[in-house]
């Protein structure tokens, strides 16, 4: 028996590329993650696993889109999201070795037009608290409007503070591409250059792009121009893309998967979320991490104590930043209970797995999902990408194989981690049944709008957001931001309207927009529901936007 998996590990190694041999305790690890493939509905998965410094394990599995006949494997693109930000943190601790600045610089100090609506917290903010979460900051515009970053820098001047500055994590997208903003202003190259010459260069990480809008394989018009902005293109296929191996995002809807075009994270890359890689790049870059801050060809890099610090906590999570992270974490404690309270580092998340530190960040785009997890103590690490969030909507997936994965590297007892997570999935999705149905029991019937459609059209503006329009088409309202998206307002209740954020004929999710009509029969403000747009709207002179 030992002979014949080994002879079929061998094989596997061979045709998808792994650079080492395959462990014996990974034997049961294929037809496991076949498995969970199937039971959370993501149509592919690229899985890498690292030890002692070598790639053992590099498979992909499924199709690149649903229904067609690519099949994903090593050097499959992704966009992976927010695992760009530990490269950004990476970017910034070069610079830190170069004596440019320091960790606990103030931003003010690099970047002078860097601002937040409080005075006194615009100069209290360092380098550090950019990338580990601690300004208590944050703004969620930039998923919606097509910006650069400098539109971010200009942005935060608005934002103000959500939590108590260094209490506690609060994930913050807009601070990382503040940090992207000061690699430039220190370095003299811009962030996507930096990390092309500086970072994926020294790595041979040659499939990897800062962004999608840079990477020379899709139209302009193929691409959406925001996370939750429409290709003008409409449908998007690999076909599309015929000289390049990409994924395609994709999303679960009641007729089954859908394929989503690619997303332009901010125009030319973004600190926050832009790159775009592939499982065997982001093995090098795992290899790196778990490293001795050397490069490819052996020169350093980055100072072993300077990698170091990028891995070590900075702050407590205190508020979970997504419901996935509860999931997680309440898996993880009921197997493998820790006294160390989830943190976060700069670009990656720290908190106890059997014993050790867990190191490890998640990425996704809509419609798209990767993570990263190590275990540096024992030099160990996976790697999952998937082309799809899974039945969960929130990655939970990922979570499942690189959890088993881990395990078989350290070669402790098999746990069912999908059977886990898919039951917490199963709870929360009656939990949201539930509420849906209370949702539709609250409804008033046989109300009517206040005004006539067209006296809720026109446009409106918030500080954050900047110009939106209302407009009616046929029947119904439609929210507009003219070359980014439309979407329908169906009439609710009274002044209440249900809003169907949708991308290439795919309903997303729903939130409800009030009207507030005055005594004059006049919209005075709207709420549209979402914490993204950055607050009410209000009636503004009728723009060329």
């Amino acid at each position: 028996m030992k002979t014949s998996w080994l002879a079929a590990a061998v094989l596997i190694t061979s045709v998808y590329g792994a650079t080492a041999r395959a462990e014996p305790s990974l034997a049961s690890l294929d037809p496991y993650i076949q498995r969970a493939v199937q039971e959370w509905r993501v149509p592919g998965v690229a899985v890498g696993l690292i030890h002692g410094g070598k790639t053992v394990w590099s498979k992909g599995y499924g199709a690149r889109e649903v229904g067609k006949a690519p099949r994903v494997d090593a050097h499959t693109l992704f966009e992976i999201g927010s695992l760009s930000k530990a490269f950004t943190a990476a970017a910034i601790a070069i610079l830190v070795d170069e004596g440019k600045l320091r960790w606990d610089d103030a931003v003010i100090d690099h970047l002078p037009t860097f601002q937040v609506a409080d005075p006194w917290l615009t100069r209290q903010i360092t380098i550090r608290d950019l990338v580990s979460g601690r300004t208590g900051v944050e703004g969620g515009v930039p998923a919606l409007v097509p910006m650069d970053t400098r539109g971010v820098v200009r942005l935060a001047a608005h934002l103000q503070s959500q939590s108590g500055f260094r209490d506690s994590l609060l994930y913050s997208n807009v601070m990382y591409d503040i940090a992207g903003e000061v690699v430039e202003a220190v370095s003299g190259l811009s962030w996507a250059e930096f990390l092309q010459r500086r970072i994926f260069a020294p790595l041979r990480m040659d499939e990897s792009s800062p962004s999608a809008d840079t990477a020379g394989f899709w139209d302009a018009d193929e691409l959406a121009p925001s996370m939750y902005g429409q290709a003008r293109a409409g449908v998007v296929s690999i076909e599309d893309a015929p000289n390049a191996n990409v994924a395609m995002p994709h999303w679960q809807t009641p007729g089954g998967l859908k394929a989503l075009p690619w997303q332009i994270s901010h125009a030319g890359g973004a600190g926050s979320g832009s790159v775009v890689s592939s499982l065997d790049d982001l093995l090098k870059w795992v290899r790196f991490n778990l490293g001795d801050g050397r490069a490819a060809d052996s020169r350093v890099l980055m100072q072993r104590q300077t990698l170091d610090q990028l891995h070590t906590p900075q702050i407590f999570v205190r508020k979970p930043p997504s419901s996935s992270f509860t999931l997680v974490k309440a898996a993880i404690d009921a197997v493998s209970p820790s006294d160390r309270q989830a943190s976060y580092a700069m670009g990656w998340f720290v908190q106890g797995y059997r014993g050790y530190s867990l190191v490890n960040h998640g990425g996704a785009l809509l419609g798209g999902s990767s993570l990263i997890v190590m275990l540096p103590e024992r030099d160990l690490a996976v790697v999952v990408m998937a082309n799809s969030y899974g039945r969960d909507g929130q990655g939970l997936m990922n979570w499942a194989i690189a959890l088993r994965a881990l395990d078989a590297l350290l070669a402790v007892d098999r746990h069912d981690w999908s059977a886990d997570l898919l039951q917490g999935v199963q709870q929360r999705d009656s939990e949201a049944n539930a509420a849906e149905t209370r949702v539709q029991q609250s409804r008033l019937k046989g109300t009517r709008p206040s005004l006539s459609l067209t006296g809720y059209a026109g446009a409106y503006q918030n500080a954050q957001f900047g110009h939106i329009r209302v407009d009616v088409k046929g029947s119904e309202l439609v929210l507009r931001l003219p070359g980014v998206f439309e979407w329908r307002l169906e009439h609710w209740h009274n002044d209440t309207f249900r809003l169907h954020v949708a991308t290439s004929g795919v309903e997303l999710m729903r939130f409800f927009v009030t009207f507030d009509v005055g005594p004059a029969a006049k919209v005075r403000s709207f709420d549209p529901g979402w914490l993204v747009f950055g607050g009410p709207f209000l009636p503004s002179p009728d723009a060329s936007s």
